[in-house]
């Protein structure tokens, strides 16, 4: 087992506690109400579940998964692997996106900058503008998505937010200062 898979598992096995530790929480806040209305637990409750039920099958499936050899190893015999191992740390540095690490750190910083902005704006726009711009600016500066096409993407996102948050479930969401939705 390489350094970058127990790292994945370490990570793994954290995400799903804190997805364990979200059920037992939303559990304390109940997930249906006594009128048979959705409870505040519910929403907690069901992302820790999944949440907690995805890495612990990301940990059974890299625990059970076996090295494979490339061609070129068994072509070559066993020595191969140490040779084509660094070989094989550059290729897999690269996502199916074409993205190298350091392209995805930068990514990841900038979503956490927007995300940061989001929520200083969720007082004034509201919950829906601010989560709008948020989906806005992540398609078009940082996955360098076409105008029509995220603006497209951010409006059916809203609309299927809306339905849930507001219509399904009835939540109220923070309005902001401007109080428009």
């Amino acid at each position: 087992m390489t350094a970058v898979s127990r790292v994945a598992i370490g990570t793994s096995v954290l995400l799903a506690l804190i997805g364990i530790g979200a059920v037992i929480g939303g559990l304390g806040y109940g997930v249906i109400e006594e009128d048979g209305l959705i409870g505040p637990g519910f929403l907690p409750t069901l992302a820790g579940g999944l949440v907690a039920v995805f890495a612990i099958g990301d940990v059974i499936g890299r625990l059970r998964a076996k090295p494979t050899l490339s061609e070129a190893e068994i072509i070559l015999g066993a020595d191969a692997g140490e040779v084509l191992a660094e070989e094989k740390a550059a290729e897999s540095d690269i996502d199916i996106f074409g993205r190298d690490q350091k392209q995805r750190t930068r990514m990841l910083v900038a979503v956490l900058a927007i995300l940061i902005v989001t929520l200083l704006l969720v007082p004034v726009l509201g919950f829906i503008i601010s989560f709008a711009l948020m989906l806005l600016a992540i398609a078009i500066f940082v996955e360098k998505r076409k105008w029509l096409p995220a603006l497209a993407v951010t409006a059916a996102a809203l609309a299927v937010t809306y339905l849930i948050f507001v219509v399904l479930l009835r939540v109220p969401l923070p309005q902001g200062l401007i109080g428009i939705i």
